[in-house]
This record gives C-alpha cells, sequence and structure tokens, in this order.
C-alpha cells in the first residue's frame, strides 16, 4: 500500500486515444532555440525550426483533456528528438501525471478548439490571457508522412533535492508505441500566432515567421512507459 502514496495512476503503459491532432511547423528565430536548448542538445539543422501541438484526447489513463505544446526539432548527438519546452493541458490530473511520470514542463491552462465554417480554431491560454491561437482548414486525405515513426521526445528538468543523486540538471526521453490502425491524415493549411505569455517563458519568446507545414490526423492510440534520464550536467 506504501507504494501508491502520493499517485494517483498504476504502472505504466499509460494509453492516450486521440481524438484530434493538429502539428505545425514553423520557421522562428535560430538563436532564440539555441539560448532555450540545453546543453546537451543542438539545434536539428539551420532553418530555425520549431512545433506548435495540440492534442485533443478523447479518452487517455488520466482522462479525457486537451494538450497544447511547443517544441523544436532537436540532436541528442546523432539521434533526432523532440525537445519539449512547455505545454499546457486542460485537465489537472492530467497536469499531474505528465509531470511526476514523464518529467514533462507542464502546467494547467485553458483551451478552446472547435469548427467554424471549415476551419478548425485552437485558443489556449492561461489565467483568461490567450497565449496562442491556430486556425485549420483540411485539404484532402493523405498517406502519413514520411517521418511518422514516433522519436523519442525529451524534456529538461532539475533533480530534486531529496533525490541521491547530485546532478542539477537531467534530459527526460520517452519514446513509446503507437496504434495506426484507425489513424486518418490530411493535408491542410493553417495559421498560427504566439500572442503572449508570462515575462520570460517560451510562449513570450518564439516569433512565428512563417508557417512551413501543417499536418491534422485523427485516430491515433499511443502507448507510453514513464520517462528515463538520458542524459545530465
Amino acid at each position: 500500500m506504501s507504494n501508491r502514496i502520493g499517485h494517483t495512476f498504476g504502472d505504466p503503459p499509460y494509453y492516450y486515444d486521440r481524438g484530434e491532432e493538429i502539428t505545425v511547423v514553423f520557421r522562428t528565430d535560430l538563436d532564440v532555440i539555441n539560448s532555450v536548448l540545453p546543453p546537451v542538445l543542438k539545434p536539428l539543422g539551420s532553418r530555425g525550426l520549431a512545433v506548435a501541438r495540440v492534442m485533443r484526447h478523447e479518452r487517455s489513463t488520466f482522462g479525457p483533456y486537451i494538450g497544447v505544446y511547443l517544441g523544436v526539432p532537436a540532436l541528442l548527438e546523432d539521434q533526432p528528438v523532440f525537445h519539449l519546452l512547455t505545454g499546457m493541458k486542460t485537465d489537472f490530473d492530467g497536469t499531474v501525471a505528465g509531470r511526476e511520470a514523464f518529467g514533462m514542463p507542464l502546467v494547467v491552462g485553458e483551451a478552446t478548439m472547435g469548427w467554424e465554417a471549415g476551419v478548425l480554431k485552437v485558443s489556449a491560454g492561461r489565467g483568461g490571457v490567450d497565449f496562442i491561437h491556430f486556425s485549420v482548414r483540411l485539404e484532402g486525405r493523405t498517406n502519413p508522412p514520411a517521418d511518422s515513426r514516433l522519436k523519442m521526445g525529451t524534456f529538461a528538468t532539475r533533480r530534486q533535492v531529496f533525490e541521491k543523486d547530485s546532478t542539477d540538471h537531467v534530459l527526460v526521453g520517452l519514446k513509446g508505441e503507437i496504434d495506426w490502425t484507425e489513424v486518418k491524415h490530411w493535408t491542410a493549411t493553417g495559421t498560427l500566432q504566439i500572442v503572449g505569455g508570462e515575462p520570460g517563458d517560451e510562449w513570450s519568446m518564439f516569433p512565428v515567421h512563417e508557417v512551413v507545414e501543417t499536418r491534422y490526423n485523427t485516430g491515433r492510440t499511443d502507448f507510453l512507459p514513464r520517462g528515463s534520464v538520458v542524459a545530465e550536467w
């Protein structure tokens, strides 16, 4: 029974049934990317690409919610990863589980997501202040993208004072499995506005110079383990 203290969820794998997912790849300032990456990572290429993503989970181990995330493609030595910089979830349990099981830099936020005249519109923020807006119009069904294999996700965090290892900073890695059976992919066009954030946080730092690619899919199921330390400094 003592192993359950402080936990509201059981052992992995943790599952996520995604109702909808939006991925917007955009070009931003490379010097901003370099300033926020931990020293064990470097940018993937020189184009200054970043990613904003929305996931609406119909069901999951931690309940239904919407998650909105900001990250960058990066290299851990020679391995491509997706490094999550910040994110918000509309559900408290999902936020706590993401922080405890995976080490994700998450907070509770608010999000609205709905279709208006054929356009999927998403707004997300905290405390009644909008941080980000998405608008997506679908064009047609398509095959999965060539890079659809799940890359490792990484998250930078600090060790807690009660942990025996004295290393201050760690990079947590997470890679799960995907059930592609019911997934449907669409080509899409989209706009992205990052309009705010708390002073000094990642949401306030990234200018959007150009939307490079917009993707939309439904029906994906993920199975995730706990996060594990893959680098430290």
